[in-house]
């Protein structure tokens, strides 16, 4: 992703439509909607990259709204986009300075040419700057603006954003050499290993390697944050054995923490020294750099050990449905045929056993392959679902009430669980003849799944969601522990009180508190 306009769209009237619109046409574009007075405002205390202005505005006649902006920002992009235009205000508004005019019209390609314009004035307004910009010239903002499009581009990976970090730091910093290191301190045998670099730095490439007492970083990673170094040999490494190895005139370096402990550093350097100091944003460049990377690795960390689970999950599930499943079935088959040459009482008792055993398969296999995260969601109809979970529960005497039109964001088919295991929950402990109702909580937060059984004790109520919980002997104990894993999976919440009939009352809130 390109980096982002910050653009400010002035109009005389609130124009939220023509804002958005605009934002529609460029993923670039980040719109603030305002009128003359708090776009100044705006101005002043904020890094605006592009201002849109209309011609005449409340207090300002012209282009005087224009003159505002160029007496504190002589050079910021500034397109003219107006209904009120003719060839004099084009050439008035040229000649004043403005840097792109698009005639406002009712083509509904008009915002497209803005978009345009914007992204070729700021390009080119960048592209200056930056030409004419030495080391320590950035301001903190810009530097922080330039690292929060790289960080929060989603469709790079952890290893494209990192060459995207070390190439915006040596441009930034101006130095040619970037890398990301690898340090385990408490080694028999202390190294650094470079794990990505820009640069050409023969000894600073990706899979390089040295002791780390001949490393810039053995200091890096004794300091709380950050080391910084403008001149080397004015500083007095001339005959450390780091300068000695790596030859570096400037270096500036922070330490990457994942989990609480070092992983390495993230470090910037030249063999010539810098000739100026490294500024206060450029150290927090470096502070905030080392920040993310430590955040990204132990995400990736957590991630990985998050797929390796699930792969032992899988792992687990597919010899529950194999290895448990098939001899299941065998029984089945044998108690049919022994139904056809024996009457006996036994045999429902085996019949029932067998049948809770195959739920039992069926709610652990559930519980192993979901999860507890949800990813395709939808505005979903609760009527409607609960109505066909309904359908899957065997109720032939039970009655549902549904007293809801509320739909939710929520993973439908997760849902449906959701309302399936409350609603076998209530037949097997309230009785085939329960009567359930679904409906919206009284504050608005939420919906809630109601029956006219026996309820919950208050005791209770905290253990019911625990795996193989159950009061009632033929029930698996998986069924609200289903649930819990449906709502925890939405950052939904589930609580248990007393239903109007005396049964159980299972609130679930989907409003964030």
């Amino acid at each position: 992703m390109a980096n982002q306009i910050r653009t400010l769209y002035v109009t005389g009237a609130a124009d939220p439509a023509g804002a958005e619109r605009l934002a529609a046409e460029s993923d670039r574009i980040d719109v603030t909607s305002s009128g003359p007075d708090r776009a100044l405002e705006l101005l002043a205390a904020e890094a605006i990259d592009c201002v849109v202005s209309d011609y005449d505005l409340p207090g300002f006649e012209g282009l005087s709204f224009l003159d505002a902006v160029r007496a504190d920002h002589p050079d910021l992009p500034f397109v003219l986009f107006t209904a009120d235009g003719s060839e004099e205000v084009a050439s008035e508004a040229i000649a004043a300075g403005v840097s792109e005019y698009v005639p406002r019209s009712d083509s509904p390609e008009q915002f497209d040419a803005l978009a345009t314009r914007i992204e070729t004035s700021v390009d080119a307004y960048r592209e200056r700057i930056d030409d004419e910009r030495g080391p320590g010239e950035y301001t903190t903002v810009e530097l922080i603006r330039d690292l929060y499009d790289v960080t929060t581009d989603t469709e790079l990976s952890f290893e494209e954003k990192t060459d995207r970090i070390l190439a915006l730091g040596c441009e930034r910093l101006d130095l040619p050499y970037g890398f990301l290191s690898r340090i385990d301190p408490e080694a028999e045998s202390p190294t650094q290993r470079i794990v990505q670099a820009r640069g050409d730095h023969e000894l600073l490439q990706p899979g390089e390697s040295c002791p780390l007492s001949e490393a810039y970083c053995r200091k890096t990673i004794k300091t709380d944050s950050f080391l910084a170094v403008s001149d080397a040999l004015a500083e007095g490494w001339e005959d450390d054995p780091a300068y000695e190895v790596f030859e570096l005139g400037s270096y500036i370096g922070g330490k990457v923490i994942v989990e609480g402990e070092l992983y390495g550093t993230l470090c910037f350097a030249s063999t010539e020294p810098r000739g100026v100091p490294f500024t206060d944003a450029e150290k927090t460049l470096i502070r905030l750099m080392s920040k993310w990377a430590s955040y990204e690795l132990e995400h990736e960390r957590v991630t990985s050990e998050l797929e390796r689970q699930n792969e032992r999950l899988e792992a687990f599930a597919s010899v529950l449905a194999h290895d448990l499943r098939n001899p299941l079935n065998v029984a089945g088959g044998r108690l049919e045929l022994a139904r056809e040459e024996f009457e006996s009482e036994h045999l429902d008792t085996i019949a029932s056993a067998v049948d809770r055993m195959g739920s039992l398969i069926d709610d652990v296999l559930l519980l192993a392959r979901e999860g507890e995260s949800v990813t395709d969601t939808e505005w979903a109809d609760l009527d409607a679902l609960a109505r066909e979970s309904w359908d899957f529960v065997e109720t032939p005497q039970a009655t549902l009430h549904v007293e809801t039109e509320r739909s939710v964001e929520a993973e439908p088919g997760r849902l449906k669980q959701l309302f399936e295991n409350l609603f076998r929950n209530a037949v097997e402990h309230a009785g085939t003849g329960v009567a359930i109702t679904v409906g919206d909580l009284d504050d608005d937060s939420g919906f809630y799944v109601a029956d006219d059984g026996p309820g919950i004790p208050a005791e209770d109520r905290d253990s019911v969601f625990e795996f193989g919980y159950s009061t009632d002997a033929e029930g698996t104990g998986y069924g609200l522990a289903i649930v819990k894993q449906v709502v925890d999976a939405h950052d939904w919440s589930i609580s248990i009180a007393e239903s109007d009939g005396g049964g159980a009352r299972f609130e679930i809130r989907t409003a964030a508190e």
